[in-house]
């Protein structure tokens, strides 16, 4: 798979679902918001004779100001609060968040391009030491409307997406945001697929589909592997061109 030429012999394969909340709206002119709430829950598991309790993984809620610079391209700053326990191992996190968005489409299909920013100050709440992270991310987001869209803004459509994440400068004070090592084929540490399928009812939407996240965990160079059931809900509030969701 993704490293075929290495043998790991403590790789976690864990399963988990994920709910996500998405709100965007309109404030003043081409000036908006995006909302996102977000959390990763496992399910109680045994690995090589160890075991992993259910419980909440990761908690991030986050809020951006969206600028659409014009039809095909948005920017936005923002900040997200990050509360994180890895089967005990406690840590806070304070995001600043930087972003360009460009939408476009081909055929039938919806693509939106996103590359973000973010400086991450992680806490490890057993230390009570604060250090920083540096990462970059690039997201490619496809839909393709199971409808016509000229006829109705109602319907069921299919989702895709990848994103990469590289982390210029990672934090040294325990497991969140820390650069443990990169996948030889991309130079990337950590990686998100996610496919699903959903039903647009105008101004919101609500998706059902798969995740699969793989992460390097250690400076060993072990994955992580996070197989989650996905639910995702996106309302837009007071945009006039529902094709802004596109850009979150």
């Amino acid at each position: 798979m993704l490293l075929p030429c290495k043998v790991f012999s403590q790789d976690l394969n864990l399963k988990g679902f994920s709910p996500n909340y998405y709100q965007t709206g309109n404030l003043v002119g081409n000036i908006g918001y995006n909302l996102n709430v977000s959390s990763i829950s496992s399910l109680p598991q045994s690995i090589s004779n160890k075991e992993y309790p259910a419980g909440q993984l990761h908690f991030v809620a986050q809020l951006l100001l969206i600028h659409k610079l014009s039809k095909h391209f948005t920017a936005g700053i923002g900040y997200a609060y990050g509360n994180h326990n890895i089967f005990g191992l406690k840590e806070t996190e304070d995001r600043l968040l930087g972003q360009v968005g460009y939408l476009h489409s081909l055929s039938k299909v919806n693509f939106i391009h996103r590359l973000r920013f973010e400086y991450r100050t992680p806490k490890n709440l057993q230390t009570n030491i604060t250090d920083n992270a540096s990462i970059l991310r690039y997201q490619t987001y496809a839909t393709l409307p199971l409808y016509n869209p000229k006829d109705t803004k109602r319907g069921f459509y299919l989702s895709a997406s990848n994103e990469l994440f590289w982390y210029l400068e990672g934090a040294s004070n325990g497991p969140v945001s820390s650069k443990n090592g990169v996948f030889e084929f991309s130079n990337v540490s950590e990686d998100w697929v996610h496919l699903a399928g959903g039903y647009n009812m105008g101004n919101t939407r609500v998706e059902l589909g798969y995740c699969f996240q793989a992460l390097i965990r250690n400076k060993q160079l072990d994955l992580r592997y996070l197989n989650l059931a996905q639910l995702n809900v996106y309302i837009t509030i007071n945009w006039d061109d529902l094709q802004s969701w596109w850009y979150l």
